[in-house]
């Protein structure tokens, strides 16, 4: 039984499944290489396809995460709460309204106009329902396909796709299930959830407005940076600012004694206008919002917004923390499975780890919304079908290529290079002699984080490391850190816990007398977000930092995903030389081929 599973708005993706084992699923981004494409995920689908040997005639199920609802009037009445000119929409259905719709979305998600700030409006997000009920034309015209088509369309409602794209792939058969964003289809922004076997339960759901997703974007465009967007540059600020504001900022979450959460809505005009925007009260206590300008060393982040960046955090963690130990003692379970935008808050995942009974923790790598085209897909194949639920093969999803497409990249961009016969011990001895290297290898890693297949690399003991990286090479903020790549049986020799963080989504302290001997991945608070790498989960990157470890005695790399700053990460061998040869990367490995530029010292001998 083929299921295919389809994302869409934020960070559209495409997962393929078949009697419960994942054969693809990749973010369209990685082939349009527009950064968060929104956009029907074509390339995605045609990729999942192809992995699997199929035509669209071939696909049993297509499951579309968004809504149970059957009825878009009853949509419309429900988003009508929440959001201006909803109706409007639906009156107008027989109007021009879905190009309009349409293209209010297409402004909110590239970036033009006013409408980057905006919850997709909420046209938009109708346009959106009405375009599910229309599923199987448009994928049929994206992809060219004119023969019959025999699946079955399901709409899977948004927060039961991100809860099944975590407990489903988790390795346990019972787990507490928590998922967290903006808002989902039903106006959920929170899911407490308990699963057994292959099913979850709902336990309790948090709507809209209240929303902790909701509130860190509101605050991330205050600091002046892209809602939706931007939060991860939000958390590493954070550690530079103080408690200045902390207590002011617990007045904008009201925890309830019975475990939940209320947004105090006098802060915010989210809930009122669509907008990611904060009220009068809170500009008239905290000051006018940042510029959005670019972050250089010559217009640094004011102290102020790194003291709320911090006080945002901390505010956070602590509901976290707070639904969390609700649900733990609700279920009783020592485990926990999350997924949403806001589990990518990999800091506040570390405090529920160490700060809570739960003694074990499962991640979803792809959190945010790309993560429901696989949901999606599995709550069809497990949750409905109760096929078998896929316990492995759920991070390196993507395209992989052949040494001769590899070969004819490199040929194709006229650089020198060789064939080397341990690529891993090539390479780990360049970074141990201070280059920073393009790392290309087997199938790329689904989500925002590169685990070890398209990463840039260096060497954690350099200070300078982060510097050039940021600097000449991803051209970012200085501020930001960089994540090391430990070997998972070495982990707890350098960090607080040794817990596996196999997909980079846990915050550990650096220990103390460990922190000056790799200091390129240790941030100003003493922190840094591990990946820790077994050779079970990936046997060449393991032993390339095997082979690192034996020439320095430290058994890590500094990893960043490979590519420029505004782009996404890099998926084919062309998109990786080209990468190479536009920015500072020092050397790539592609495959078992490297290629190095010329050094400074080299061009002057």
């Amino acid at each position: 039984m083929y299921v295919l599973g389809i994302s869409r708005v934020h960070d559209s993706a495409a997962a393929l499944v078949r009697d419960g084992e994942i054969i693809a699923f990749a973010e369209e981004e990685r082939f349009t290489r527009v950064k968060h494409d929104g956009r029907l995920p074509a390339k995605a689908i045609e990729f999942c396809l192809r992995q699997g040997g199929i035509t669209l005639g071939d696909v049993d199920h297509v499951a579309y995460y968004w809504t149970r609802w059957s009825e878009p009037l009853h949509a419309a009445k429900v988003f009508a709460r929440y959001f201006p000119s909803t109706l409007e929409v639906f009156r107008n259905e027989n109007g021009d309204d879905g190009g309009r719709a349409a293209g209010l979305l297409n402004t909110a998600r590239t970036g033009g106009g006013k409408g980057v700030d905006d919850y997709h409006v909420g046209g938009a997000l109708l346009a959106h329902v009405r375009r599910s009920f229309t599923l199987e034309r448009d994928i049929k015209e994206a992809l060219g396909h004119t023969g019959p088509t025999k699946f079955r369309v399901h709409l899977i409602d948004h927060h039961r796709a991100h809860a099944g794209s975590a407990y489903y792939i988790c390795p346990w058969d019972e787990a507490a299930v928590l998922t967290l964003d903006g808002i989902g289809s039903d106006g959920t922004s929170t899911l407490l959830a308990h699963g057994r076997g292959n099913r979850i339960h709902d336990l309790r759901r948090i709507k809209f407005p209240h929303s902790l997703g909701a509130m860190y974007a509101a605050v991330t465009g205050y600091l002046g940076f892209y809602p939706t967007r931007d939060e991860g540059k939000v958390m590493g600020l954070a550690p530079f600012g103080n408690d200045t504001y902390v207590e002011a900022f617990r007045d904008l979450v009201h925890l309830d004694p019975d475990g939940g959460f209320e947004l105090n809505l006098s802060w915010f005009r989210h809930h009122t206008t669509g907008k990611h925007q904060l009220s009068k009260k809170f500009l008239d206590t905290f000051g006018p919002a940042r510029p959005r300008t670019r972050v250089t060393a010559e217009n640094p982040v004011p102290q102020h917004y790194q003291d709320i960046a911090y006080a945002l955090q901390v505010t956070l963690e602590e509901a976290g923390l707070h639904l969390a130990r609700w649900l733990q003692r609700r279920t009783g379970s020592t485990r926990l499975a999350v997924a949403g935008g806001v589990a990518l808050n990999s800091v506040m995942n570390g405090r529920i780890l160490l700060e809570t009974p739960f003694e074990e923790f499962f991640a979803q790598p792809a959190a945010a919304d790309d993560g429901c085209a696989l949901g999606s897909a599995l709550e069809v194949t497990v949750g409905k079908h109760n096929l078998p639920r896929p316990r492995t093969g759920f991070t390196y999803t993507g395209p992989e290529f052949t040494e001769a497409e590899l070969e004819q990249a490199l040929r194709d961009a006229g650089v020198a290079y060789e064939r080397v016969d341990d690529i891993a011990a090539h390479t780990a001895a360049k970074l141990a002699d201070g280059l920073i290297v393009g790392w290309v290898q087997g199938k790329m890693e689904c989500g925002p984080r590169a685990l070890g297949n398209r990463s840039l690399l260096a060497d954690p003991r350099d200070p300078q490391s982060k510097t050039r990286m940021n600097e000449k090479v991803k051209h970012r903020e200085a501020f930001r850190p960089f994540a090391p790549s430990c070997l998972a049986e070495r982990a707890g020799e350098f960090f607080a816990s040794g817990y596996p963080s196999p997909v980079m989504l846990l915050v550990f302290d650096v220990l103390e007398h460990q922190r000056g001997v790799v200091p390129a991945i240790t941030h100003v608070d003493g922190t840094a977000r591990v990946q820790t790498v077994s050779e079970d989960d990936n046997a060449l990157y393991h032993r390339l930092i095997t082979h690192f470890d034996r020439l320095t005695g430290v058994p890590m790399v500094v990893n960043t995903s490979f590519n420029d700053n505004d782009e996404p990460i890099v998926a084919t061998p062309e998109d990786a030389v080209r990468c190479y040869l536009k920015t500072d990367v020092d050397a790539l490995a592609l495959g078992p081929f490297w290629t190095e530029k010329p050094r400074m010292e080299d061009e002057q001998a």
